[in-house]
């Protein structure tokens, strides 16, 4: 660890039984130089200490993972919790350990893109079963995509995911995936994680990820999309956490639950 965020831990535990309140307040200093004064950081820590007393399964996940998912949510200058959307602490059994997943939530990932400052407009949308949907490219039009929605019904199952970004004085970029492909995705082991639960959400991020070589980037934006893929397509969780900027994923060795 560096040295502040040592001298913040060993404060912690220097109470006899430190509760995972106690450990994430002993990093609100680290903390507050990550946000570098974007977000209130007495407001983030609350909301952090918010999210883990709903969940008995964070207060018993290993604190390297919980303080590891929070360090990155403050490097990324991104609110925790379900308001916006932006971040989320999500348990996960690893083995007979319960540990803390990062997950960056779509809307997080699309505001971290607009903080670039190069980005006017970036969308996505599920192609659903009876849309009528071509893509291709000629010498007119170069490489495009027409797309005709049967209805509004957003209960149709989805067959495949765009995303279009317009990008300041360089046109528009766009990309498409099918299902199948965005699919492969997916860990082997993901019953009981966001894809499950938030298939189609997922289905978005991945597509904004496979458009991310084409956009301008800013050190937020990319390391929001690495560690978003690692987590999210590589089965990667926090072993370790060796500096405030330093979030370590590793595969785990066991079984996921």
């Amino acid at each position: 660890m560096s040295e502040l965020s040592q001298a913040a831990a060993t404060k912690a535990v220097e109470k006899k039984n430190p509760t995972m309140r106690d450990l994430v307040t002993a990093q609100q200093d680290a903390i507050e130089i990550q946000l570098a004064g974007a977000l209130n950081s007495a407001a983030f820590v609350r909301a952090a200490i918010s999210t883990i007393s709903q969940s008995p399964q964070l207060q018993q996940a290993t604190p390297q993972s919980v303080l590891g998912a929070i360090m990155l949510a403050a490097q990324l200058k991104l609110e925790i919790g379900s308001a916006l959307g932006h971040f989320y602490l999500t348990p996960r059994k690893v083995g007979d350990q319960w540990t803390c997943l990062p997950i960056i939530g779509y809307q997080g990932l699309i505001e971290l893109a607009y903080r670039t400052g190069r980005i006017e407009k970036i969308e996505t949308f599920l192609v659903r079963e009876g849309d009528v949907f071509n893509y291709g490219a000629n010498s007119e039009r170069g490489r495009f995509f027409d797309w005709t929605p049967a209805d509004h019904d957003e209960q149709r199952p989805w067959t495949g995911a765009v995303v279009t970004a317009k990008i300041l004085g360089a046109g528009t970029v766009w990309a498409f995936m099918p299902k199948d492909k965005i699919l492969a995705r997916k860990p082997k082991n993901s019953a009981n994680g966001p894809w499950a639960t938030h298939e189609e959400e997922m289905a978005k991020k991945t597509v904004v990820r496979e458009l991310a070589p084409y956009l301008p980037k800013s050190t937020e934006f990319a390391t929001a999309v690495v560690k978003s893929r690692e987590v999210e397509e590589e089965a990667k969780h926090v072993e370790s956490l060796t500096g405030v900027t330093e979030l370590v994923v590793t595969a785990s060795d066991a079984g996921d639950k």
